[in-house]
């Protein structure tokens, strides 16, 4: 029997071989699984899957009207200027060691002055004491979940088609 092929046996009555050794077939098989573990392929697929959800979440931030001041007690406190909600939202990869991304609000010491969301979890969970309602409310919450079935759709097509690539190469070199 060919290796990693059919084969038919018994005459007109005949009975079929189905890949009684299959060893070159696995071997181009763990070669296409090489191709799609590379971790650049992976990290161009998700920063792309990530971009959908900061896209979202850019679209449903209501910039503040004007600039917000923070005081406590008698120390000096600090102004947040309309947009730098929107301007945290970032895609980022949390491990250079892995092809690992997230989508959200950036804080603390990477993100720019203008851009630092540290009161992000304040807006989403409306825990601020202000009078007036919070237009931004669950915004994070409500764009990952408006968006998670066209995420996980693009990011399935990007590793089929990166299959497709290496399949085909792969034929080319035959």
């Amino acid at each position: 029997m060919a290796q990693g092929s059919l084969e038919q046996k018994g005459g007109k009555l005949g009975f079929e071989g189905i890949g009684a050794d299959i060893k070159p077939l696995m071997k181009q098989f763990e070669q296409l699984r090489k191709q799609v573990s590379d971790q650049n392929v992976q990290k161009r697929i998700h920063r792309a899957v990530g971009k959908i959800y900061k896209d979202e979440m850019l679209n449903n931030i209501v910039d503040a009207r004007e600039t917000i001041r923070i005081r406590r007690g008698g120390k000096g406190g600090f102004d947040i200027k309309p947009g730098t909600l929107r301007r945290s939202i970032k895609v980022w990869q949390i491990d250079k060691q892995h092809s690992t991304f997230w989508v959200g609000p950036r804080v603390g010491r990477r993100a720019p002055k203008d851009a630092d969301a540290w009161f992000a979890n304040i807006v989403e969970g409306d825990d601020q004491y202000v009078k007036g309602n919070n237009r931004n409310k669950g915004v994070f919450a409500r764009s990952i979940a408006n968006k998670r079935g066209e995420a996980l759709t693009k990011m399935r097509k990007k590793y089929e088609f990166q299959i497709r690539k290496a399949a085909k190469a792969k034929g080319k070199k035959k």
